[in-house]
């Protein structure tokens, strides 16, 4: 059995010998998560997995990995899809993929989707590719229809619920668009969702930036006062 790591940046392919745990490395644990999954290395036996992993952490580097007497885990977060090591594990090579290699940010929730859950344990997508609707937003009276117009394997990274119920939603250049939940003040019997769709969006190889710069991008874009500003298109509009 073959095993591959995403590696994310790798500056030097022929330095990489090792993988070390985040522990060995002194790298702080992600919050949310146990303290003992710092003491692993993670990877897959698939190559496309690990090649999402790896353009998810910033990267698009992915080598082999020899676990050698290692006992293979189940990765506790995608138990279908990864494997874990107690240890820091052997590398065998190293390949950095060109940028038409990587694949885009779709493809990598394609390759993820099926260890993608929701809060509530249900599955974040339906089988044909489509977002299934976040519990929160089911709460505020959003169904599975209102999601389609982002196209099949939107990355739920880039969708976000507001206090009043309505959704932004990013594409890669920090464009934000909105959706209402049922009932929203703001309304006045125009239509909640757009017309249009975001099927291009999120098609470029290797682009997968955390949520947090997206968001911050698109906030000084929306606060910018000059000729380059975004004005945010309401779903009656368009």
């Amino acid at each position: 059995m073959q095993y591959w790591h995403g590696l994310g940046r790798c500056r030097d392919p022929q330095a990489v010998q090792v993988i070390e745990t985040a522990e060995m490395l002194g790298l702080p644990i992600r919050p949310g998560v146990p303290p003992e999954c710092r003491e692993y290395v993670y990877a897959s036996p698939s190559w496309e997995v690990a090649a999402a992993f790896s353009v998810l952490s910033g990267g698009q580097a992915v080598c082999e990995v020899k676990p050698g007497a290692l006992q293979v885990e189940a990765d506790t977060d995608f138990p279908t899809l990864g494997v874990r090591f107690h240890g820091p594990v052997k590398v065998a090579s190293v390949k950095v993929l060109g940028d038409a290699e990587l694949p885009c940010a779709r493809q990598v929730i394609e390759t993820l989707a099926g260890d993608y859950l929701w809060t509530d344990s249900s599955p974040q997508y339906g089988r044909d590719g489509y977002l299934r609707t976040p519990p929160m937003a089911r709460e505020r009276g959003y169904g599975d229809e209102d999601f389609r117009w982002l196209g099949r394997w939107f990355p739920f990274q880039f969708l976000y619920q507001q206090a009043d119920g309505t959704q932004l939603v990013f594409d890669e250049d920090a464009r934000t668009y909105v959706m209402f939940p049922p009932g929203h003040p703001d309304l006045k019997d125009r239509r909640r969702v757009p017309s249009g769709s975001l099927e291009h969006a999120w098609r470029r190889p290797g682009v997968f930036p955390h949520q947090r710069d997206l968001m911050r991008v698109a906030r000084e874009r929306l606060e910018a006062n000059d000729s380059t500003r975004w004005v945010l298109p309401a779903p009656w509009d368009w």
